[in-house]
């Protein structure tokens, strides 16, 4: 994984926990996972289990009570004799092999050992409606209201400069694809025509996101170019 808090938490994770106030709530459901060795975690309302690609599995019932401070949430209890935590943090975290965004980065610490990696669920970073910024690296006509945006039953939809447009996506381990289904028929000027047929263009190439820091969203092909800068 993309994120450095391995270092962070063995230094400072006993500062931090005593600073925080016991949640109420009850634990909701999301995975995490991580690379080198793999390993995946599945926090449920019953039980946290674990399991790595070496053969590793136990699962911790029921679920401790999680600790939590902004947004930092700690779960603690015991793997067998080892001490166990688990450790989430609200902030964008990327797989450092299928390049796909998470919106935790997540530390497991089993006894001595401490695994790094990334959890909750993309789609969360994806769905919305976003302003289209730019088209393969070009500003877009101002005032053409270009826009995108990505529904939970997995269509798209929005405004490709002059027609509106529909169609569906998927959002797999792997990374994600566009496919425009159909659009209205209205005529526009020249200029926004032409952006329009680059942004229907443009959707056919993607091959995944890129979630960053300040709230944007980039599309890029599988080459790794941004096709499209989008802006909430």
């Amino acid at each position: 994984m993309t994120i450095g808090f391995h270092r962070f938490f063995r230094g400072s994770l006993l500062a931090v926990v005593p600073l925080m106030l016991v949640g109420a709530a009850e634990a909701a459901g999301w995975t995490a996972r991580g690379n080198e060795p793999g390993w995946h975690v599945e926090v449920s309302d019953t039980a946290i289990s674990f399991s790595s690609m070496e053969g590793e599995t136990f699962s911790i019932e029921p679920v401790p009570e999680p600790v939590r401070a902004e947004d930092i949430e700690v779960y603690t209890g015991a793997a067998g004799d080892e001490a166990f935590t688990l450790v989430a943090i609200d902030k964008i975290c990327t797989d450092n092999m299928s390049g796909m965004p998470f919106p935790k980065a997540v530390v497991v610490t089993i006894g001595e050992r401490a695994l790094v990696g990334c959890g909750g669920d993309p789609l969360s970073l994806l769905v919305g409606d976003w302003k289209v910024e730019e088209i393969s690296g070009e500003a877009v006509i101002a005032n053409s209201e270009t826009s995108l945006a990505f529904d939970l039953d997995g269509s798209i939809h929005g405004n490709a400069s002059c027609n509106r447009f529909f169609g569906g996506f998927t959002l797999t381990g792997e990374g994600l694809t566009l496919s425009p289904g159909g659009a209205t028929m209205m005529a526009c000027d020249q200029g926004l025509m032409e952006q329009e047929q680059k942004f229907l263009a443009a959707l056919e190439n993607v091959n995944r996101f890129e979630s960053l820091p300040d709230g944007g969203l980039r599309l890029v092909d599988v080459e790794g170019n941004t096709v499209l800068a989008l802006r909430q």
